[in-house]
This record gives C-alpha cells, sequence and structure tokens, in this order.
C-alpha cells in the first residue's frame, strides 16, 4: 500500500475506514451482525490497509485528554474564546495552552510486530494551527485580528506550533523506523470555499506547517495531511513544502471532484477518502457504493495515488452495510477499476 504514496504500480487497490474510526453506531453493527466487540476486531474483520497509532496522553483517569487540554473540534461552539479580548502577545503567551510533556510515545515496536504488514500511522494528536487559533481567540475574533492586529493572530500560530513541534521532535524519534506515515492536520475550508484566504494561508500558516512537514519527512516519513472541504487553492502549496497525500478528499466540496483533482494533481499528491458520508454511504445503495468506488479509481488510473476511505466518520446515518460494501469492492477492485 505505500507504493500508492509512491505512484508505482500496485497489485490492490489499498482502502480504510478513515483514520482507522470505529465509532459506536458502526460498531453496533459489527457486533450485531458478526459478535465483533472491538474495533480491532473490526479492522481485521473489514481488512484495512492502515494501521494508526497515537501517543499516549499521560492521565490516570483517561486514555485521551479532556476537551480542554484539545482543539476540540469544527462542531465545537467558537463564537468565543479565552483570549477574545487580548491586546498584547504578552497576554497569548501567558494564557494556559496544552502542556505538550503529558503527550508521550507509545509502543511503536511493538505496533509494527504486531502489524507487518500494515501501513502504520503516526498521529501526535490534533494540534490545528488554523482552528486552534480560531478556539483561542473566537472565530471573529481571530479572522479580525488576522487583518487588523496580524502580530496577535500569529502569536496564537506560533504558540501553538511550538508545543505541537514538541510533542512531534519526540514522537517522531520514537516512532522512526516502525511508522510509514505522519498525519498532520487542520481545518480551514468549508464546503464552497476557505475560511481564510489562500494568500492569508500562505502568509500565516503554511510556513509552520512546513517545519512539521519537514520534520517529518527527515525521520522517513511520507506526510497525509488531515484538511476537510474545498482546499484546492492551496493543494499546490502543501505539494510544496512535501506534503504527500490529503485526507479527507471531500468530493462533495467545490472543486474536489475526482476527475480535474486527478487531472490536475495526480501524481503529485496522493487522494485519501473520496467516499461520502453526507449521502452516499448513508442513504446509497449497495450498487451505488460500489460504482463509485470503481469510477474513483478509474479516475485516478493513469497516475495512480487513490486510497479509499469514507470521507468522514463519526456520522450517525452512515451505514454499516455501506461500509463493508466500500471496503468489499476496493479489496476486489484492480487499478483499472
Amino acid at each position: 500500500m505505500l507504493n500508492t504514496f509512491r505512484f508505482y504500480e500496485i497489485d490492490h487497490v489499498s482502502y480504510d475506514l478513515m483514520e482507522g474510526s470505529v465509532w459506536p453506531g458502526l460498531q453496533q453493527h459489527f457486533l450485531e451482525t458478526y459478535g465483533i466487540a472491538t474495533s480491532a476486531e473490526v479492522l481485521d474483520h473489514l481488512d484495512t490497509d492502515f494501521r494508526w497509532i497515537g501517543m499516549r496522553y499521560l492521565d490516570q483517569k483517561s486514555a485521551a485528554p479532556p476537551p480542554s487540554e484539545t482543539s476540540g473540534t469544527m462542531s465545537k461552539v467558537v463564537a468565543d474564546g479565552p483570549l477574545s479580548g487580548a491586546m498584547g502577545v504578552s497576554e497569548i503567551a501567558a494564557h494556559s495552552w496544552p502542556d505538550p510533556s503529558r503527550w508521550v510515545p507509545a509502543d511503536y515496536k511493538s505496533a509494527r510486530e504486531q502489524w507487518p504488514d500494515h501501513a502504520l500511522v503516526f498521529m501526535a494528536g490534533w494540534c490545528p494551527l488554523f482552528w486552534g487559533t480560531c478556539e483561542a481567540f473566537g472565530v471573529e475574533a481571530a479572522l479580525t485580528n488576522m487583518l487588523s492586529s496580524p502580530f496577535l493572530f500569529e502569536a496564537a500560530v506560533q504558540n501553538i506550533h511550538d508545543r505541537y513541534m514538541d510533542r512531534l521532535i519526540r514522537g517522531l524519534k520514537s516512532a522512526q523506523g516502525y511508522c510509514d506515515i505522519c498525519w498532520l492536520g487542520d481545518d480551514f475550508s468549508s464546503q464552497q470555499s476557505m475560511f481564510i484566504s489562500p494568500e492569508h494561508w500562505r502568509h500565516f500558516i503554511k510556513p509552520y506547517l512546513a517545519k512539521q512537514v519537514r520534520l517529518a519527512r527527515e525521520h522517513g516519513m511520507f506526510v497525509l495531511y488531515h484538511s476537510c472541504g474545498s482546499v484546492r487553492p492551496v493543494l499546490a502549496d502543501l505539494i510544496d513544502i512535501g506534503v504527500n497525500a490529503l485526507l479527507v478528499f471531500q468530493t462533495s466540496a467545490r472543486g474536489m471532484d475526482a476527475g480535474s483533482i486527478a487531472e490536475e494533481f495526480g501524481g503529485r499528491m496522493a487522494f485519501y477518502g473520496g467516499m461520502d458520508v453526507q449521502q452516499l454511504l448513508s442513504f446509497g445503495t449497495a450498487l451505488e457504493v460500489e460504482a463509485r468506488v470503481r469510477e474513483n479509481v478509474r479516475k485516478f488510473a493513469d497516475t495512480g495515488g487513490y486510497i479509499v476511505a469514507n470521507s468522514h466518520h463519526r456520522v450517525a446515518t452512515i451505514t454499516g452495510a455501506n461500509i463493508e460494501v466500500m471496503c468489499r469492492t476496493a479489496r476486489a477492485t484492480t487499478t483499472g477499476g
């Protein structure tokens, strides 16, 4: 499956559950249908090509950080943030940012021994530059600062970046030689357009992201970058800084259709996803799911670099049956579609 990232000839189409996520509704489907009780068993049953290994969070009560220790998600209410009234860089520096030392490397050697024939993805956790800054200020204040007080906006980006680099440096060192891919992520687009202009993204976000990408590449890993929505305006920039593949490849977003993406960017960037969850995997028929898998594969037949996966996870309407069809069809589909 790693040859997909190299655009080499492959003997089968790679496929996965997005970010290795088995959400409660999907878990319930496999429990009721097959008696499969754990997420690991679901992934083994589907025989997906990737396994995802995060850093460990030091908390006796929980294996994952509490909401206050993360940047949250797009569904979080972010009209206001703790730094909404900040007037100077000193206030931003004094903010109670998450302590990076609470994230420690996992046992990547054991993971490689457990899954010798899978692509292992190293994850240092969700710490987005743009969206984390929006949550710190609140969206309106963040975007206002970006235009009227750019030094405040960049100070927040810098603080998030510095703490994430601490986690990446320690995690990548431990994962080197065992993990194949480093996952990085942010959210800066809707389905119609980017929240931030491409020019502002290039000024405020790209330089810091480039340092993260460079660090991962220096540790011998491909970089798989998460960003939902209509991100086409900066795909060339992502390629420029060394990003190898885009996740989630939301084909329902403006400008993200598989055909034109493959034509313009195929052979330079791999695309992971392409299976819509809002309609297809939620309400589509098995035949429609099969057809979309084969159609997407055909679009990339000349260039390679396509991994079949659901474009989002944890959406209640996604049916387990359609997830099974997606994986089964990908497993049986040749690179010619």
